[in-house]
């Protein structure tokens, strides 16, 4: 780590000298001043989620006419904005949700101080402390909060006759009536680590939010303490192997992925499950059931508390702000994408809490019980460096899996990882020719293209079909190192499914997809367009929308009553399956390896180079 930190910080001294308005190509050179697109100023915007592509990037396409936005789904870390660094080619506005100052430090040098900025002073002082730093500044600014707690299907409960949860007492035997009635009281998705950081802290939030667990907390964050605290998370750990005995969770639960405990739940077959405002939405029992989102429990209910995290950070880098113009342009954007309105296209659901003075979002009905809360101010901002997520991940597998079974030895093997080196940091494949995601009417995006062609090649499929923008950067030539290969294209967020399709149905999908609006997937510019493989585009521009002239393979029109195996890769439970409807498919493999998987695949595996691309565009 050290040597990683020694590496940056050169990085960072070279980068002064570069630093500008202009863009570097792929394979290191100038590409020379990039920022104006035709007669518009052009502004990257890296999009930490695919969920920013519902009618947020719409929204801002509307609200700026004179900028031509680029758009580009990105790995849910800073870590991949030190990535971006090393290659000088940061994106103008930033975005993360997973999210700790300790992380952030080694980005400080390339981010703009937004301290003294009307941003900045919207937000409660409470809230703005939690990104201030030793010397005054701030980089970062939180959106709305994400409220995490405890779903549960109250119409579940009153059919069989079981109070309501009010405690930690009254929750387990809750569960224990659930169980003896043939249904799961609690279930989650402990395969992800978001779950198993989120369910460790929520089970024990009066004592991190202690004076001794805010010292610690504090004391990690500046890296001064190095591992944790016995006094604080000692009972932390017995906090969550009591949950897991009491609940009657085991190596099953481990291996729960995202989807099964929410299907559950939607079934009846589980009474509750870890979720937030998003999942009460999504999830909401079997139809015309009432759910509620309750907190974590505690001992007694004065200690309940709910958790809460940013939907997303917002950041600028220091790139061109040297200019009063663009400067001037960015902090109108980034005040577009925080104020009232730009939050009312985040918390579109009205499931969310807000961080600033000016901004009031209202609440639906299944979380108006968070209202006191609210106003005792007992929402927790989970702790979430990206250690904590590893680690936190790795150590509640091994308790649901018994390979752990006191909260000494939980400690033990988190401080183990906590002082080891970092994974996925050697370097594993080399890419000898870089290619650039600037979308261009001559040959699309080139890195897009890349990408797509190399999944077609691996996966066997005729055509493949994927939105350019989950390329999050450049293909930049160069060594890279596993961790580094994975930030190529959005994984997180993307699902391969492969059908098969007629020719007709493929002409459909395009059609369907190039109209779409308010979802995820929608195309709202030139940078959300999508890229194919195996096949090329015809399509026309005009007032902002883009309809679709034909469909070509090798020059000649795509054959309607033929069929192809196609795979997309996308956005699987809002974009494929509206898709999917339209074009009356129901059998579709989701099984494949996702980008990153496929890029392992040539790179690392096999020791190949990357498919060359394609212009698979013609754009009118």
């Amino acid at each position: 780590m050290k040597k990683l930190v020694c590496i940056l910080m050169s990085l960072v001294m070279a980068a002064t000298v570069l630093t500008g308005c202009g863009k570097r190509n792929a394979d290191g050179g100038a590409a020379g001043n990039n920022s104006l697109a035709g007669n518009k100023e052009k502004v990257e915007i890296a999009c930490w989620g695919n969920q920013m592509l519902d009618s947020y990037t719409q929204y801002l396409c509307e609200k700026f006419p004179q900028v031509e936005f680029e758009f580009v789904l990105v790995t849910n870390s800073t870590d991949y904005y030190r990535f971006r660094a090393e290659h000088n080619d940061m994106p103008d506005i930033l975005t993360v949700r997973r999210f700790a100052l300790k992380d952030a430090v080694l980005l400080k040098d390339y981010l703009y101080d937004l301290s003294n900025t009307d941003l900045a002073n919207t937000y409660y002082g409470s809230y703005l402390d939690s990104y201030t730093y030793d010397d005054g500044s701030v980089n970062w600014l939180p959106t709305c909060a994400e409220v995490d707690g405890i779903i549960i299907n109250k119409t579940l409960f009153e059919e069989h006759n079981v109070p309501i949860p009010k405690d930690y007492a009254s929750f387990v035997a809750a569960c224990k009536a659930f169980e003896e009635a043939g249904i799961r009281g609690f279930v989650s998705d402990f395969a992800a680590d978001y779950t198993c950081l989120e369910v460790l802290q929520g089970a024990s939030i009066p004592m991190l939010q202690s004076m001794e667990g805010r010292k610690w907390r504090q004391q990690y964050e500046s890296g001064v303490a190095k591992e944790l605290s016995e006094e604080i998370w000692l009972p932390i750990f017995e906090n969550f192997l009591d949950f897991k005995e009491k609940v009657g969770l085991g190596a099953e639960d481990a291996a729960y992925p995202n989807r099964t405990p929410k299907e559950m739940f939607s079934e009846g077959k589980a009474a509750m499950f870890r979720g937030t405002g998003a999942d009460v939405i999504s999830f909401p029992g079997r139809g015309q059931d009432e759910v509620l989102l309750l907190p974590y429990f505690g001992q007694t209910e004065k200690d309940n508390w709910y958790l809460t995290y940013p939907t997303f950070q917002i950041a600028a880098s220091n790139k061109g702000m040297d200019n009063p113009e663009r400067e001037k342009l960015i902090l109108d954007i980034m005040d577009a994408m925080i104020n009232q309105q730009g939050q009312d296209h985040i918390s579109y659901g009205k499931n969310m809490v807000p961080y600033k003075k000016d901004v009031t979002l209202e609440l639906m009905p299944e979380m108006e019980n968070l209202k006191p809360y609210v106003k005792q101010n007992k929402l927790y901002i989970r702790l979430a460096s990206n250690e904590m997520f590893r680690i936190s991940h790795d150590v509640v597998q091994m308790i649901l899996n018994d390979e752990v079974k006191t909260a000494k030895e939980a400690i033990e093997a988190f401080n183990k990882e906590l002082a080891g080196e970092e994974p996925g940091n050697e370097t594993v494949a080399h890419i000898n020719t870089g290619y650039s995601n600037d979308f261009t009417k001559e040959h699309g995006n080139q890195a897009a293209s890349a990408v797509a062609n190399t999944i077609r090649s691996y996966s066997g499929a005729d055509l493949v079909f994927m939105q350019s923008c989950y390329v999050a950067s450049d293909i930049y030539s160069g060594d890279y190192t596993k961790k580094d290969l994975g930030y190529l294209a959005k994984n997180d967020g993307g699902w391969p499914g492969l059908m098969e399709l007629t020719g007709a149905q493929i002409y459909t999908l395009v059609e369907t997809t190039l109209s779409m609006t308010g979802n995820r997937g929608a195309v709202c510019n030139d940078s959300t367009l999508y890229v194919s493989s195996g096949f090329t585009m015809d399509i026309t521009k005009k007032d902002g929308g883009y309809t679709l002239n034909a469909l070509t393979i090798d020059g000649k029109e795509l054959d309607r009553n033929a069929t192809y195996s196609f795979l997309i890769y996308g956005e699987r439970d809002w974009y494929m399956s509206e898709i999917m409807e339209k074009i009356g498919v129901s059998e579709v493999d989701m099984t494949g390896l996702n980008a990153e998987g496929y890029l392992n695949k040539c790179l690392v595996e096999e020791k190949k180079q990357l498919e060359a691309p394609t212009d698979y565009i013609i754009l009118r």
